[in-house]
């Protein structure tokens, strides 16, 4: 191994950030190809007459490489946020209702594969309603694309720690005075008092409620919060254990 190599690797192991930054980027390429390949064998389907098993593994190898995509792309964009401060901020004045209704179809989105319905202040598809209640007028002053990231974040966790045949979610925000205040309140399966405190925490995950393991890095509520603090915002946390959760974030009007 040459010098300059070995070099390089101690740097990574000083920097986990920079370390995840490269496996990240590494992992990217053969994933494309794997996903891209898969897409292609499934789209002839038809005309090659797979047998049940060969189609079904298909397509269980499609959506799991979309799935790990989807992973490594949060973990780059995690250490995009990590690196951000708040000279970096790209701040415009958004319509928060408007912003909260595009997060809220992107989440749901993710959860299930048939269309979005959205009607009103009502985004809802097979048995999950997420319920917006928000000042049509209502406008924050911040960076747009980490902003949405918060709520579809927030959002997507009340729908995905959430094992009811229903679930409902709302999200209300309100203006008071020198701030705004936007709440995603869920129905679910709560969290444990002693583990409140630990769900900013990066790679932490409650997941001890279901039989199978939370899809995710424990990493999104990370970037919430550092998100918020690139904003001078904070972020509340109110749960009752089999009762649901309310996430409220706090962002100083500018």
């Amino acid at each position: 191994m040459e010098k300059d190599t070995v070099s390089e690797n101690i740097q990574n192991e000083k920097n986990p950030t920079r370390m995840l930054s490269l496996v990240s980027h590494k992992l990217k390429t053969p994933l494309s190809i794997i996903n891209g390949y898969s897409e292609a064998i499934l789209s002839q389907s038809t005309k090659e007459k797979f047998s049940p098993f060969t189609a079904k593994a298909l397509e269980e190898i499609n959506k799991q490489g979309t799935k790990l995509c989807s992973l490594v792309d949060k973990l780059l964009f995690f250490n995009k946020v990590e690196s951000f401060e708040p000279k970096d901020l790209a701040k415009k004045t958004i319509n928060l209702k408007n912003l909260v209704k595009t997060s809220a179809n992107d989440a749901i989105s993710h959860d299930e594969e048939t269309a979005t319905v959205s009607a009103g202040s009502t985004v809802s598809k097979k048995g999950t309603f997420i319920e917006i209640d928000c000042p049509p007028s209502l406008e924050i002053q911040a960076d747009e694309e980490l902003m949405a990231f918060l709520l579809q974040e927030l959002i997507s966790n009340a729908i995905k720690f959430n094992n009811k045949a229903e679930k409902v979610i709302k999200v209300q925000c309100a203006h008071h005075g020198d701030s705004i205040s936007i709440s995603v309140r869920d129905y679910g399966a709560g969290i444990r008092p002693q583990d409140v405190n630990k769900i900013f925490e990066t790679f932490y995950q409650v997941d001890d409620y279901f039989t199978g393991q939370i899809d995710g890095w424990g990493l999104g509520l990370t970037m919430v919060k550092k998100i918020l603090e690139l904003h001078n915002g904070s972020i509340s946390v109110i749960s009752d254990r089999g009762l649901g959760s309310i996430f409220t974030v706090s962002i100083p009007v500018a």
